[in-house]
């Protein structure tokens, strides 16, 4: 019996976006001025995976990336295979290529069942990797998703191993400096767990401290848009913020719409979508600068309770600010 799980879109904008000259609802725009984008699904797997047992060299590294597009990559090594690996905070394990890892040992006999953005459904298979290395960090036996990443290298152009998803930093701070194409990562220990703070926090005047919880290895926050809280997650993976399509119109109406695209999965399914700009943003008592975004349906990325989120917050938002994710005490920091 397949089993199911959800996908999080990773937003591949390939073209730029052109205006729609249009002002009205969402719903009635014309048909002029599409751009097609691509989506391409990444898992998001509901139970059935473990997390990974770590061991640290150092208790804290700098690890230099290379963008393509707005990527992240990171060179990593899977047992005997080095490569780039895409940090992709909306994945919630590690998922690995299959085109390079078909002689991993199935976790389970029985595929399972992905369901992607767009509504395509597709097979993928869990496994284990003895061995997965990143900077000075060591995971072993770490249970992994297969999937067919084709769609990501042949859009980039670039070998791609996998996806490093959440569950890889759980004992981790994560600072990603975009300006320096830097991430600096520290292994907190037990001692440090009420304690542990980078030393660029020293100045509490220079940044905004946020709490964020984690449901199924989801980087969740709660943000304000037209007054009425809405829940977000945070994806590095994602070209673009999202916004779901289904929120009250009173939210939407505070988008300005300014063009349309398709965006086309790893199939051949594809969905129309609106773009615009988000104004009044929240984040605490921080109001967040006028940010693009997609608007969307985000039904198929619903958690297994059938609790929605509200919107994706990508790339746009993420290199916007200087950003600290302690995953020990699930707060981050956000520099003015």
């Amino acid at each position: 019996m397949l089993k199911a799980y959800f996908l999080l879109p990773l937003i591949f904008l390939l073209f730029k976006r052109t205006p729609a000259f249009y002002t009205g609802p969402p719903n009635t725009l014309s048909n002029h001025n599409k751009i097609t984008t691509k989506l391409s699904p990444l898992s998001i797997i509901i139970n059935g995976i473990n997390d990974p047992i770590m061991k640290a060299d150092t208790p804290s590294c700098i690890i230099p990336f290379t963008r393509v597009g707005k990527l992240i990559l990171l060179k990593g090594k899977a047992e005997n295979t080095e490569g780039n690996f895409v940090l992709d905070t909306g994945a919630p394990y590690l998922v690995l290529n299959s085109t390079y890892f078909r002689d991993l040992e199935p976790v389970h006999n029985q595929d399972e069942m992905q369901r992607g953005i767009n509504g395509e459904n597709g097979l993928s298979q869990k496994a284990v990797l003895k061995q997965l290395r990143i900077g000075t960090f060591t995971y072993f036996k770490v249970e992994t998703d297969l999937l067919n990443l084709g769609h990501i290298e042949n859009a980039r152009g670039i070998k791609i191993l996998g996806l490093l998803g959440v569950s890889l930093f759980k004992e981790c701070e994560l600072v990603i400096d975009y300006e320096k194409n830097l991430i600096y990562l520290h292994h907190i220990s037990r001692k440090e767990k009420k304690t542990y703070k980078h030393p660029m926090l020293n100045n509490p005047q220079e940044y905004d401290e946020h709490p964020f919880t984690l449901k199924d290895n989801r980087i969740i926050i709660e943000t304000k848009l037209a007054k009425r809280k809405l829940q977000f997650v945070v994806d590095h993976a994602a070209e673009s913020n999202i916004i779901d399509s289904r929120l009250p119109g009173s939210v939407l109406d505070s988008i300005q719409i300014n063009g349309r695209i398709v965006l086309s999965g790893a199939g051949t399914k594809k969905v129309e979508a609106i773009t615009g700009a988000m104004s009044g943003f929240t984040l605490g008592g921080m109001e967040l600068k006028a940010m693009p975004v997609i608007i969307t349906s985000l039904e198929n990325s619903c958690f297994g309770n059938d609790a929605c989120i509200s919107g994706v917050l990508g790339y746009d938002f993420l290199s916007s600010y200087k950003l600290v994710f302690n995953f020990v005490s699930c707060k981050f920091y956000v520099f003015k």
